[in-house]
């Protein structure tokens, strides 16, 4: 506690100190212009750098643009996104012409703790801009980049408003720790690691989005780094790649006034077909006929039935959303500014479930011809509506799996007209009653930002301080009342939960850039040190004699029920970095990174983890013998190599733990017992990853062809797993560093310019592939995982097979009339007929097999966009080939835990029965002989190609023409429609879903729907 309050007053004082430093050095240089196309119309967010110091600003909506340079700097460098780049010289109130050629080459890309030209970029990565975003109602940073970059996997875990999103960044390298990527905004890493409490009334493994806290309009570009030359220098946080985001930023000019405004209509996009009321009672009458028993509805009761209830379209709405954005930028001499407002309202398509979330951000920076300044502050509430979802079973279940599986002829309510009716016969809960009875909310705030400063001993040296927060705390309230079957066996039922997390960063680097004739060199060197805090409580009660309270008074509850606990945990890194890069000819690169992370996750005798990276470029374009090519614009070839670790193993991992274990009763008072949790492994360290990247970058026709080809072998080893150990340890496994994994791919990134005049036509292509191998799990023979619903253990992991292949019993047909299927000897015909893997003639546990990857054999995305006259129009098709995902429905259907659960229709309209002898579809009969436990496996017909194209995003735009500008300087108006269409055999929601999300084990399991969204909106620039 000391150590950080230390720390927080050298923060202090050394902000307090660069603060009132500032106008010692007032001499500066300020040069201000105007960026203009071939047409006169201004170019917004073109990037005007200045060579010695890498000082970039934006130009504002009217492309005009101020920054400050040394004394002795003489030109600008001046580049957009489809203009070709300028180098211009200094001069008073400049007008900077682009023109529309497509050389990219000299644009400015972020990179780890530093800008760099793109030609110069010797590592794997992909610079997203706005113009390439995703459009429409989305909530966060993930859904602007799904599917526009090549090895980069955006999965949408759940569908629900401001629901989890997982990313691979060239496949997954952990099996226990985390395979998300680090997260870089403005030069700060955040920690994503959700902080809204886990639900009380449902077992929920997705959870909301914690990046759902930055507003996507405030961005203004994404660097996704991939190869160890690009994420190297973030070290023992690098292994799964790096995100940096970079926020907008004002520029010299008068005030620039933007607002925004969205309306959006969603839909769910497509229905899980289960049996009618109709199909259901024949089906049970069937069933019950085919086995001698009575049928299961009279005649009477089937006319009192009528069409009975479809729960789907009772628990499914549409959705509407609204989204106001408001933003100034501007900036006076030296200093620049830019604040922006949001709020945004979206309720889902499922009844009680929504999102409401209000940001506010304030970009704010002064620069000298020796001082730098800026701040970056980012503050939001977030409001969660939940409606309770999930994996568990029976009464415990989400709605979705009550909707899917209740009984279609009991009724919404009970004969009074209110009380929510619950089923006698399925052990259920009324998906209505779920919805309106169970209230569970929460309310998150974040803020966070940093504060930077950088002084310039000379022009090519300098030192810069940044010092960030990050704050974050949530609360979750959850009441399940009695008219619901879960509230009413615990008489009403209260839970608050509450957590904390900070995240404190203070970092000190120097650079040094030199050019001397042929040669150039930057060199970057630099310490960092952030700690991490979190803490947590819960409190519940039971057993109330009024739902009226809710969570509001829970000392009204039962007190013998009252139930409380509280948490708290801190990590601290403390690292040394360095970079170098050498350009010889302005053809020969080399880039060298190091970094050295000290982590007290890691044990007493690994505190430090080293991660060196090394890459080499060649400007082939620029030899001699391709010069005269005069097709050719650009060739590079890039080899790099490096280290990078993984150090999210959780906290106190290495040491010996205490925690309460049961109670004892002495006399009249009861103890708690006190014990070790864990045993203490000093050896405990990161994950290590070693890649190697090779690449080539080539441009065609003046760059109108552009194109980015990589080939990356990844090998990670020190995997965290399980051993068993002896049993008078008095545990049966500790955690250590003993296993493999392997991800070898392709990535492709290829833009074309197929029109340019008054029609323009831009295409743009990603594939990648990653194929991933387990090479060691530490000498065990095979682990098994998964559990949802009735079902555990439906994945392996295994040496020389993908991580989490889908395990269980293969099925080879229906066994027919007549016909003895020897390893089944007493089964029925219509029966499931499994393979017999073993060969030993019987069906048992040793005939299961893997059944599929979940990996694809290869993703795409292509993206189409034209303009013409103020009118745009853009459609991007996203699709994954290859794949599976395990469908746990399916054999929830199949294999119904009771015989009045409705089922899928797909299972049953076509189902063998004697007159029907199909090859496809079980009778729907319980097994005579059950050779395989039918609801604690999976077999093949749940595990489904999960292969898919979809009609991602549709834009239609216009820029309406504006006569007068004293007052409006645009307007925009545009059209977005999402997920328009999905050409699939998945028969689920969604086959791009993980009711697990971010776990390795992908499953489909009573996910939230996908939804088909259209949005409408105006933007009007003041």
């Amino acid at each position: 506690m000391k150590q950080n309050m230390l720390y927080r007053k050298i923060a202090v004082w050394s902000l307090v100190i660069l603060i009132y430093a500032i106008p010692l050095y007032s001499q500066h240089r300020t040069v201000t212009g105007t960026v203009t196309d071939g047409g006169g119309q201004p170019v917004e967010a073109a990037s005007v750098s200045s060579r010695k110091t890498n000082n970039i600003v934006t130009t504002n909506a009217e492309g005009r643009f101020s920054i400050y340079l040394l004394p002795d700097e003489t030109s600008l460098i001046i580049s957009a996104a489809g203009f070709a780049s300028r180098e211009v010289r200094v001069a008073d109130n400049l007008t900077v012409v682009l023109e529309e050629q497509h050389q990219q080459l000299d644009e400015v890309v972020v990179v780890g703790y530093g800008t760099q030209k793109k030609s110069d970029v010797t590592g794997s990565l992909v610079s997203i801009t706005p113009k390439d975003f995703n459009k429409g109602a989305l909530t966060s940073i993930d859904n602007l980049i799904s599917g526009r970059a090549a090895g980069v996997q955006v999965t949408q875990a759940s569908s629900e408003p401001g629901g989890g999103v997982s990313i691979r960044i060239r496949g997954a390298n952990s099996i226990n720790a985390s395979n998300e990527p680090l997260y870089v905004i403005d030069g700060f890493p955040v920690d994503n690691s959700p902080v809204t409490p886990s639900s009380s009334v449902a077992s929920e493994p997705v959870r909301r989005n914690p990046l759902n806290a930055l507003n996507p309009a405030d961005i203004a570009s994404v660097e996704i780094l991939k190869d160890a030359s690009a994420t190297a220098i973030y070290g023992s946080r690098g292994a799964n790649g790096v995100i940096l985001i970079t926020t907008r930023r004002g520029a010299k000019g008068p005030l620039s006034v933007n607002y925004n405004v969205e309306g959006a209509v969603q839909q769910v996009a497509g229905k899980i077909p289960v049996l009618s009321a109709a199909q259901y009672i024949n089906l049970l009458n069937d069933l019950n006929a085919a086995r001698g028993a009575a049928p299961e509805f009279t005649p009477e009761a089937i006319h009192t039935i009528g069409k009975g209830v479809n729960w789907q379209n009772e628990i499914f709405r549409t959705g509407y959303s609204q989204n106001h954005q408001l933003n100034f930028s501007g900036g006076q001499d030296r200093f620049s500014y830019y604040a922006s407002l949001n709020y945004l309202d979206q309720a889902g398509v499922v009844i009680s479930s929504g999102i409401r979330r209000y940001t506010g951000r304030v970009n704010l920076s002064y620069t000298g011809d020796k001082f730098n300044f800026g701040i970056n502050l980012n503050s939001s509430k977030i409001k969660d509506d939940y409606v309770p979802n999930g994996v568990s079973i029976n009464e415990g279940a989400g709605i979705v799996n009550a909707a899917i599986y209740q009984d279609p002829t009991l009724p919404v309510f009970e004969s009074d007209g209110r009380t929510y009716a619950q089923s006698d016969v399925v052990n259920l809960e009324n998906p209505l009653g779920l919805a309106h009875v169970v209230s569970d909310a929460a309310v998150t705030n974040r803020t966070f930002g940093n504060v930077f400063a950088e002084y310039y001993f000379l022009p090519e040296l300098s030192i810069k301080l940044n010092a960030g927060v990050d704050e974050q705390n949530a609360r979750r309230d959850a009441y399940t009342g009695r008219n619901t079957k879960r509230g009413l066996a615990s008489g009403g039922n209260a839970n608050v939960r509450s957590n904390a997390a900070s995240n404190s960063l203070i970092e000190l680097t120097g650079r040094y850039q030199k050019k001397l004739d042929h040669h150039s060199i930057e060199l970057l060197g630099g310490y960092t040190y952030q700690v991490f805090n979190s803490q947590s409580l819960s409190a519940g009660a039971q057993d109330f004699s009024t739902d009226a309270f809710g969570t509001d008074n829970l000392a009204a509850g039962s007190r013998s029920t009252f139930s409380i606990g509280t948490a708290r945990n801190q990590n601290q890194l403390r690292s040394y970095l360095g970079r170098i890069n050498y350009t010889y000819l302005g053809k020969y690169l080399l880039t060298a990174n190091f970094r050295a992370d000290g982590s007290s996750r890691f044990g007493e005798s690994n505190k430090y983890g080293y991660f060196p990276s090394v890459a080499l470029g060649w400007q082939l374009h620029q030899e001699d013998f391709l010069r005269n090519v005069n097709a050719l614009s650009n060739l590079k070839l890039r080899v790099s190599y490096g280290t990078t670790g993984n150090q999210e193993i959780g906290n106190y991992r290495s040491l010996v733990l205490l925690g309460t274990v049961g109670q004892a009763v002495f006399g009249n008072s009861s103890e708690i017992g006190i014990s070790t949790t864990q045993l203490a492994n000093p050896n405990l360290k990161w994950e290590t990853t070693r890649q190697f990247n090779a690449g080539l970058d080539v441009g065609f026709f003046n760059n109108r062809l552009t194109g980015t080809i990589d080939y990356f072998s990844k090998q990670t080893t020190d995997l965290l797993l399980e051993l068993p150990v002896a049993w008078t340890t008095g545990f049966s496994t500790t955690l250590a560093n003993v296993g493999g994994m392997s991800n070898r791919g392709w990535d492709v990134q290829l833009n074309s310019v197929n029109l340019d005049g008054a029609l323009s036509w831009q295409t743009s292509l990603n594939v990648s592939t990653v194929r991933n191998s387990v090479t060691s799990i530490g000498g065990l023979p095979a682990i098994l995982q998964g559990s949802a619903g009735f079902f555990n253990n439906f994945s392996i992991i295994e040496v020389g097979k993908p991580l989490n292949a889908y395990y269980g019993y293969k099925v080879a047909g229906i066994i027919q009339e007549g016909e003895t299927w020897a390893p089944q000897p007493l089964s029925a015909p219509g029966e499931l007929k499994f393979e017999d893997v073993s060969g030993d003639k019987t069906i048992s546990t040793a005939d299961r097999t893997i059944l599929g990857s979940p990996y694809p054999d290869f993703s795409y995305g292509i993206n189409n966009t034209f303009a013409w006259q103020g009118f745009s129009f853009s459609f991007f098709w996203q699709g994954v080939q290859g794949g599976k995902l395990l469908n746990i429905n399916v054999s929830e259907s199949e294999n119904p835990i009771s015989f009045r659960r409705n089922r899928l229709e797909r299972s049953y309209t076509d189902r063998w029965t004697p007159d029907n002898p199909t090859n496809d579809h079980p009778s729907g009969l319980p097994p005579v002989f059950a050779y395989v436990d039918a609801s604690g496996t999976i077999n093949s017909r749940a595990v489904e190609d999960a292969s898919f194209l979809r009609l991602k995003n549709v834009s239609l735009g216009y820029d309406i023409p504006v006569r007068n500008r004293l007052v409006f300087k645009g307007v925009h108006a545009y059209f977005v429609a999402q997920n328009l269409l999905t050409f699939s055999r998945y028969s689920g929601f969604d086959p791009e879903v993980s009711s697990f999300g971010s776990a390795n084990v992908r499953v489909d399991y009573n996910a939230y729907p996908l939804s088909r969204t259209y949005t409408l909106g105006l933007q009007v620039k003041f």
